[in-house]
C-alpha cells in the first residue's frame, strides 16, 4: 500500500483507517455487487419458479381429471358385462313407452356408477343412426359440429380407447343448459367396438366434465390484474398452436415485453401446454426493493464500523471476549468461572453483573436439584405411567388417592394429515398446546401423547349433565385442529366410569373402537355411550371380512371373487338392514388392513366420506350389491396402481401376471416363474406354500370363476367361453368345470 518507512511514520489513526478502506470496505463492496447480481438472477428465478408451481397446479387439475374420469368412462362401459351399453342401445328406438324405460332404467345406473363424482355434466351416447341419449344434460351442440372434432374422428379410429377433447363456452348456456361463461369443458370419449356392445347400435358415449383447472386459471389472471400476484396472464394451448381457454378476449404478447413461461401437459390422444405470460420488467420487481435495503444496510454498516472501530478494538472488544469466553465455561458446566474487571465502566458494570449471576445461578441450580430430588410425581407423570403399564391401576389409586375420587371417562383422539414442514413431534405438541387454550379441557382433562397421531386423555365428570358439554368440547377440539392446524381430528367418547377397576377395560375399548372412523367420514367423533350394541356387531361382523380386505388391498382377483361370491350369496336370504350392516362392515374391514401398513384409506377416493350415511340411501339389494362392486373395482384399480404392490412381492406380482393373462391358452408355471424372475420348482413351492394350494389349481379355480360369470350373463355358446377363458379343448374345460362345481356347464347356465 506505501512504502514501509513511509507506513511507520503514518500516524496509527491514519493508517487504521487506510487498511480499514483498503482491506475491509473494498473487499465488501466487490462482495456486494457480486450478491446483487446473485440475488437480481435469485429474484428473477424465483419468480418463475412461482409461475411453474402454479402451472403444475392446473396440470395436476388436468391430469387427475383425465386418469379419474377415464378410467371411470371404461368402468362405465365394462362393468357387469357392458350392462350400461345395453340400457343405452335399449333408448334406440322409436317406441316412446320403452325409449322412456330405458331412459330412466340408464339413468338410475349412471348415478349409482357415477358417485361419488360431482362434476359431471352430461353422459352421452350417440346412435349410428343419428339418434342420442343423455343422462344429467342435454348438450346443445349439434351431432355434427361435435363428429367434425379431432377428438371425435381419432376416437372412431381406435375403439375402446378413451380419448380427451374439449370446449371453451364464450357466454352463459353454450353448451349446455345453465353452463357459464369462460368455462373449460373436458370431453372423454369412448368408441365401442363388437366385444362391448354386442348390438352394434352405439357410435360413441361421451363424458362431459367441468374442470377446476379453469376456475383456477380464472383466479391467477383476475389476480394478476389487480395487482395480487406475479404469475403472468395464464391459458392453455394446444400442440397446433390452437388456443383452447383462456379468460382474454385478445392476446398479444410481444416478446420483447412479455416473457413466456411454457409447461406441457400430456393426453393419451395429444399434448396442450399451459402458458404465462408476464411482463418481464415484473419478474425482477421485488428485486429492487431488497437491493436498495441491501445497499443501505452496507453502507450504514460501514459507516458505523469505522467510526466505533477504535472505540470496540481498545475498550469493548477484548473485554468482551474475555466474557464470552466464561459464557462457553457456563455453557459447559463451570459456574466456578470469575472475570476481572477492566474496560470502559459500562462494561466493568457487565463483568460485574455476569459474576453475580453466575454466583445467583450456582444457587439456583443447587436448589433446583435439591427440589427435584425430593419432588412427587404429577397427576400427567401417573396417567402417563399407568398407560405405559409402568403401574397398575391399581398401584396407582394407592399413591394417589385423589386420582380416582370422582367419575370419569377416557377419550381417544386420533390425528391425520400434517400438513407442515415440521416434524409431526413438533406439531402434535404446539396441536397440544393449543387444546389447553379451551377452559375445559384444561381444567379436566389430563392427556398422553402416545403417538404424533393419537392421544388418550382422561376427563374428569364433576357434573351430571355431562354428555352435551363433552361432546361441545370435542367438536372445539375439532374446530381448532381442522383450522389452525389443517388437521383431521377423530374422536372417540369412553363410557363414565368410576373407581380404578374398569379403567385398563375402558383403554382397551377405546383403541379397538377407534377404528369406526373409517366408516364416519372426516372430523368423526365415535360416543360410545349410543349405539354400543351396534359397534359391537359391526366389530365382530369386520373379522368374518378380514380375506377380502386382504384380497382387495394386495389386489388378489381370483380370491377377491371367492370371498366376494361368498358375501353375495350370504346377502340371498338376509334383509335389507342386515345387508347394510354387512356393507358396513366389509368398509370397516378394508380401512383396518390399509391402518395396519400406515397406509392412509382416503387416498384411494382422495377424500373421506361418511359411508353410513351414503349406503343407508340406497334402498335395494341388488343396488347395494352393484354399489360394492363398483367400490371393488375401483379400489383394486387403485391398490395395483398406487401401491406398486406387484413390484416388490414375487408372489402377488406372479397373481396380478395371471389375472391379466389367464385367457392364453400356453399361460405355465415356466412362464410365470421366468416372469417373476425366480427358479421354476422353487417358485412352485413358495407358491404353494403361500397361497395354499398349487399353480395348477389356483389358474384353473381363476379361469373356471371367469367361464362362471360369461355363463351367467352372456350368450355365448360354451365352446367360445372355454377359448375365452384359456381352454382350446372344449372337453377338457367340461371335465374342470364339473369337477369344480359338480355339474357340466350346460347344466350351471341353467340353473342360474
Amino acid at each position: 500500500m506505501f512504502h514501509k518507512d513511509k507506513r511507520m511514520k503514518l500516524p496509527l489513526k491514519t493508517m487504521y483507517y487506510l487498511s480499514f478502506v483498503f482491506f475491509i470496505v473494498i473487499p465488501i463492496l466487490l462482495v456486494l455487487i457480486v450478491v446483487l447480481i446473485a440475488l437480481n438472477q435469485q429474484f428473477k428465478s424465483q419468480a418463475i419458479e412461482n409461475i411453474k408451481r402454479a402451472q403444475e397446479a392446473v396440470i395436476a387439475d388436468l391430469v387427475s381429471d383425465e386418469d379419474i374420469m377415464s378410467l371411470r368412462l371404461s368402468h362405465m362401459v365394462y362393468t357387469n358385462n357392458n350392462e350400461i351399453l345395453r340400457y343405452a342401445a335399449e333408448t334406440d328406438t322409436n317406441d316412446y313407452s320403452v325409449k322412456n324405460a330405458s331412459e330412466d332404467r340408464l339413468s338410475k345406473v349412471i348415478n349409482l356408477v357415477l358417485e361419488p363424482e360431482k362434476d359431471i355434466i352430461s353422459v352421452s351416447f350417440y346412435m349410428k343412426d343419428g339418434k342420442e341419449t343423455y343422462v344429467l344434460n342435454e348438450i346443445t351442440r349439434s351431432q355434427y359440429e361435435i363428429k367434425q372434432t379431432k377428438w371425435y374422428r381419432a376416437a372412431l379410429k381406435s375403439r375402446n380407447r378413451v380419448f380427451v377433447g374439449y370446449y371453451d363456452t364464450k357466454k352463459t348456456n353454450d353448451l349446455y343448459t345453465g353452463s357459464k361463461k369462460d368455462s373449460l369443458i373436458l370431453v372423454f370419449a369412448l368408441a365401442p367396438d363388437v366385444t362391448t356392445d354386442r348390438s352394434q347400435k352405439i357410435e360413441m358415449v361421451l363424458y362431459y366434465q367441468s374442470t377446476r383447472a379453469a376456475e383456477r386459471i380464472k383466479n391467477y389472471n383476475r389476480d394478476y390484474l389487480s395487482g395480487k400476484n406475479k404469475l403472468g396472464i395464464t391459458q392453455i394451448t394446444g400442440d397446433d398452436k390452437e388456443l383452447i381457454f383462456s379468460t382474454l378476449k385478445e392476446g398479444n404478447f410481444p416478446a420483447r415485453k412479455y416473457t413466456r413461461i411454457k409447461s406441457p401437459v400430456k393426453f393419451n390422444n395429444a399434448v396442450w401446454y399451459v402458458e404465462s405470460y408476464i411482463k418481464t420488467s415484473e419478474l425482477t420487481s421485488e428485486y429492487w426493493n431488497t437491493a436498495i435495503w441491501v445497499l443501505g444496510a452496507a453502507v450504514l454498516i460501514l459507516l458505523l464500523a469505522g467510526y466505533y472501530s477504535r472505540y470496540f478494538l481498545r475498550s469493548i472488544v477484548r473485554p468482551i471476549e474475555e466474557i464470552s469466553g466464561g459464557l462457553r465455561q457456563v455453557e459447559e458446566g463451570n459456574l466456578e468461572i470469575h472475570i476481572s474487571s477492566k474496560g470502559q465502566s459500562e462494561i466493568r458494570n457487565m463483568i460485574h453483573q455476569f459474576n453475580a449471576m453466575v454466583r445467583r445461578l450456582k444457587v439456583l441450580v443447587d436448589e433446583y436439584e435439591a427440589k427435584i430430588k425430593s419432588a412427587e410425581k404429577t397427576q400427567e407423570d401417573y396417567f402417563a405411567a399407568v398407560i405405559k403399564g409402568e403401574i397398575t391401576p391399581e398401584e396407582l389409586n394407592k399413591r394417589s388417592k385423589e386420582f380416582f375420587m370422582e367419575h370419569y371417562a377416557i377419550l381417544g383422539i386420533h390425528v391425520e394429515h400434517y400438513n407442515t414442514k415440521e416434524r409431526e413431534d413438533d406439531c402434535a405438541l404446539k396441536l397440544i398446546k393449543r387444546f389447553e387454550g379451551n377452559p375445559r379441557f384444561a381444567s379436566r382433562c389430563i392427556l398422553y401423547k402416545e403417538s404424533a397421531s393419537f392421544f388418550l386423555a382422561f376427563y374428569r365428570i364433576t357434573e351430571e349433565d355431562y354428555s352435551m358439554k363433552i361432546v361441545n368440547m370435542a367438536e372445539e377440539l375439532k374446530r381448532i385442529g381442522n383450522h389452525e392446524f389443517g388437521v383431521h381430528i377423530y374422536i372417540c367418547i369412553g363410557q363414565k366410569k368410576f373407581g380404578f377397576g374398569e379403567f385398563d377395560a375402558q383403554v382397551k375399548e377405546i383403541r379397538e373402537k377407534m377404528c369406526l372412523r373409517h366408516l364416519k367420514g372426516a372430523d368423526s367423533i365415535i360416543d360410545l355411550n349410543q349405539e354400543g350394541s351396534k359397534m359391537n356387531k359391526l366389530l365382530f361382523l369386520a373379522k368374518d371380512y378380514e380375506k377380502l380386505a386382504a384380497a382387495l388391498y394386495t389386489a388378489d382377483e381370483k380370491n377377491l371373487n371367492e370371498e366376494k361370491e361368498k358375501m353375495f350369496q350370504s346377502f340371498n336370504n338376509a334383509a335389507l338392514e342386515e345387508v347394510k350392516m354387512q356393507a358396513f362392515a366389509v368398509i370397516l374391514a378394508l380401512g383396518n388392513r390399509f391402518s395396519k401398513d400406515y397406509s392412509n384409506f382416503t387416498d384411494v377416493f382422495g377424500q373421506e366420506y361418511d359411508y353410513i350415511e351414503k349406503i343407508e340411501r340406497i334402498e335395494d339389494i341388488k343396488s347395494i350389491k352393484l354399489w360394492l362392486t363398483n367400490y371393488f373395482a375401483w379400489i383394486m384399480d387403485y391398490t395395483a396402481s398406487k401401491l406398486n404392490i406387484a413390484k416388490t412381492d414375487a408372489i402377488l406380482k406372479a397373481k396380478r401376471y395371471i389375472s391379466d393373462h389367464y385367457e392364453e391358452a400356453d399361460l405355465s408355471l415356466t412362464k410365470i416363474a421366468d416372469y417373476v424372475g425366480l427358479n421354476e420348482k422353487y417358485f412352485s413351492n413358495r407358491f404353494t406354500k403361500e397361497c395354499g394350494e398349487t399353480f395348477s389349481s389356483y389358474l384353473m379355480e381363476l379361469r373356471i370363476q371367469k367361464a362362471k360369470e360369461l355363463l351367467k350373463t352372456t350368450s355365448f355358446k360354451v365352446y367360445e367361453i372355454a377359448e375365452m377363458v384359456g381352454y382350446y379343448n372344449v372337453e377338457h374345460f367340461n371335465r374342470m368345470f364339473k369337477k369344480l362345481n359338480g355339474i357340466s356347464p350346460a347344466q350351471y347356465r341353467k340353473s342360474v
